[in-house]
């Protein structure tokens, strides 16, 4: 009996001493071996997994390589000091896409759209508009946001063009400018002057509507509703619906 006391209190006691030793003992990262691994066309290839993805590959590439549309010009955002035909399409096609959806779900109407001229990602070549320009043009994961702004809000969006000097994106609105001072004469919608206490809901991205590239104005909203949708399937959408882009030439800023 009395070794087998002894052998317990042994047995307990180094136990004990392995859970106090393991539940204490930190390690430290002391080295770092890393290897600069050049990948070029010296490097061989897997013949197995190169065929496992090839059904992959050849379905994305033939799902971009969709024509939809086609286009008759060339388009640049950078053609022209104010708005052009391609910040012109790329506004009013939103616009188009989101206003059935946005009624359809609130009962309501867009009055405007406004979007941001670094968002346009490439220019649209003369001649067939494919799946894949919708993923040249907006390359992001931006969706589209429906916010309601004041009319004296929306001056102050007006102010914000002449304050950067910068194409943003418009549709459905004029800003009617001195052409001197820059100073804000009129804005309209529907060839009518806004009210300055009426509320107006305008379509843009999530990226602005939380007050990107320092459009604060946006802050101001009394109302926000997500609708869901990315911008580069509103384009798809877009592009499907027509058969040729014709891209609108009227002036979005009108200086007098």
């Amino acid at each position: 009996m009395k070794y087998k006391n002894y052998s317990s209190v042994f047995i307990w006691c180094f136990t004990v001493f392995l859970m106090v030793s393991c539940g204490h003992k930190q390690y430290t990262n002391t080295k770092v071996d890393t290897a600069y691994i050049e990948i070029s066309d010296t490097v061989a290839a897997n013949n197995e997994i190169d065929s496992f993805l090839k059904p992959y590959s050849d379905h994305i590439t033939a799902d971009l390589s969709k024509i939809l549309a086609y286009n008759p010009q060339d388009l640049d955002k950078n053609n022209g000091k104010w708005q052009n035909p391609m910040t012109n399409f790329y506004a009013d096609a939103i616009f188009e896409i989101a206003a059935p959806v946005f009624e359809q779900r609130t009962g309501k109407k867009i009055d405007f759209c406004l979007l941001n001229f670094g968002g346009i990602r490439a220019t649209i070549a003369k001649g067939a508009i494919t799946t894949r320009t919708a993923y040249d043009i907006m390359p992001f994961e931006n969706s589209a946001v429906v916010l309601a702004l004041k009319g004296d809000v929306v001056y102050e969006m007006a102010d914000y063009f002449f304050k950067y000097k910068v194409a943003h994106p418009l549709s459905r609105i004029e800003i009617i400018a001195d052409k001197n001072d820059f100073s804000v004469k009129d804005i309209k919608i529907n060839h009518q002057s806004i009210d300055k206490n009426a509320t107006y809901y305008v379509v843009t991205n999530d990226y602005l509507a939380k007050g990107g590239d320092r459009m604060d104005f946006f802050l101001k909203a009394t109302e926000t509703h997500t609708l869901d949708y990315k911008l580069r399937n509103m384009f798809i959408a877009y592009f499907t619906k027509i058969d040729t882009l014709k891209p609108s030439v009227q002036q979005r800023i009108i200086f007098e």
